[in-house]
């Protein structure tokens, strides 16, 4: 079971009266549970939902509040907040009585792993997912190759992989582009993006290497995994809801003593799908430090947004393709995630979006949605809208499984079935390029 770990600084200052708290640590979610609230059917519940998440009363778990949001409540907050929406005439429905057995549970998944072994029966460790890139190397010497694209804050590497025939000469190929992890606590997305690379080299699927071959002789694959590592590992250690970077980022509500430190707390980490350079800062975002959609002080503040943009930047003419693997709610999610009107190319991306969620459907029954990214909710600073600024005119998000029974903790059992109908997903967009 998780505990709570808090490192605690207090100060009483006889002028001042305050008392510094910095805390930071292991989560217990004993008591906490998940709900889906219907914000469409009551005036003023969307506004009163963003009151609680600015006052950290409940945590957002879906991206964003649209029609409806799945909120994180814990105990302390249960009688209030379900008090407030009967209140509201706002609806909910529990999706999960007890999280912090759910937690567990996964705990327990994770323990099962096998050291040296990788396969997708399970969640593993950033080390584990970089061994097995160089493997995928070792194994397909004249198809792939590693490289990196820089260091987290916390000294981690941004191991990318290259795949292609012939890839020591593919340099000049058109680049297809895809990525996972970028929110630290959607592990399928990490997961799913190992199972396309694998499934590109034939380790899986072999019955689609005949149309992974002919790609591979036109493009090369440009694929990062992790492009979060150091939130993901600390969802794995110590806060299993944990979406950000791990840098340190401000004060909570930004109160501090005139020597800097912090009154009511030190916040951690910035949301690095809201830290781009693209109509940053402005929606989809909150100013307190603490919060998960903190974007940051300025755009490129982070560590791995800085790798990933100098390179993409520096390869966008060359980018034919721009995918990004998120999870949780079964969307395809076009450009542009801030602006209503749509965007010159929608025509072409409703037609991409189409390809994808059919090919989908047809693997396993799965119904995503396409849709655009401000359908959803208006947000500014993604990683796809930056792409699409940059003119790479196929700029996609894929959310994926579910649709919120498990949210994030997604049962590994559902790994492969999720990388085999999202790899015939991909095989679908790459055909209408």
């Amino acid at each position: 079971m998780f505990t709570v770990v808090l490192c605690v600084l207090s100060l009483v200052a006889s002028s001042h009266g305050y008392r510094l708290v910095e805390e930071d640590g292991v989560v217990d979610y004993t008591g906490y549970k998940t709900i889906r609230v219907d914000l469409s059917g009551s005036a003023g519940a969307a506004a009163v939902v963003r009151e609680w998440v600015d006052a950290e009363r409940v945590d957002v778990l879906n991206e964003g509040i649209g029609d409806e949001a799945d909120l994180l409540v814990g105990p302390n907050e249960w009688e209030s907040v379900t008090g407030e929406l009967e209140k509201l005439a706002a609806s909910y429905e529990i999706l999960s009585e007890d999280v912090v057995g759910d937690v567990e549970s996964e705990r327990v998944q994770l323990l099962s792993a096998v050291p040296g072994v990788f396969d997708f029966k399970n969640y593993y460790a950033v080390k584990y997912m970089h061994a097995h890139l160089d493997a995928l190397v070792t194994r397909h010497p004249g198809k792939a190759e590693t490289f990196s694209l820089g260091q987290s804050y916390q000294g981690r590497d941004m191991k990318a992989i290259r795949i292609s025939n012939n890839v020591a000469n593919s340099g000049s190929k058109p680049i297809i582009w895809v990525d996972g992890g970028i929110h630290a606590r959607e592990w399928v997305s990490s997961a799913t993006v190992m199972y396309i690379i694998n499934s590109l080299l034939g380790e899986v699927e072999p019955s689609l290497q005949g149309k992974f071959q002919g790609l591979m002789n036109k493009y090369q694959f440009v694929i990062l995994p992790m492009s979060n590592p150091d939130g993901y590992e600390f969802s794995r250690t110590s806060n299993r809801f944990w979406r950000k970077t791990r840098r340190p980022s401000g004060c909570k509500y930004g109160y501090e003593t005139n020597d800097g430190r912090c009154i009511y707390g030190k916040c951690y980490g910035v949301d690095p799908n809201r830290n781009w350079d693209i109509d940053f800062g402005r929606q989809g975002v909150s100013r307190n430090p603490c919060s998960d959609v903190y974007p940051g002080k300025s755009a490129f503040t982070e560590k791995n947004t800085q790798a990933m943009s100098s390179w993409l930047g520096n390869h966008a003419s060359q980018i034919d393709l721009y995918l990004s693997f998120h999870s949780y709610s079964q969307l395809f999610l076009k450009p542009v995630g801030y602006d209503p009107k749509p965007p010159v190319d929608a025509a072409m991306h409703n037609t991409a979006g189409s390809a994808v969620v059919n090919a989908i459907y047809g693997t396993h029954g799965k119904v995503y949605k396409n849709i655009r990214s401000v359908e959803l909710y208006p947000t500014s600073g993604s990683s796809q809208d930056w792409m699409y600024s940059k003119g790479v005119k196929n700029a996609y998000t894929i959310e994926l499984r579910d649709t919120g029974r498990h949210g994030f903790q997604l049962p590994a059992s559902q790994i492969i079935p999720t990388g085999e109908e999202n790899v015939r997903g991909f095989l679908a967009l790459l055909e209408t390029l």
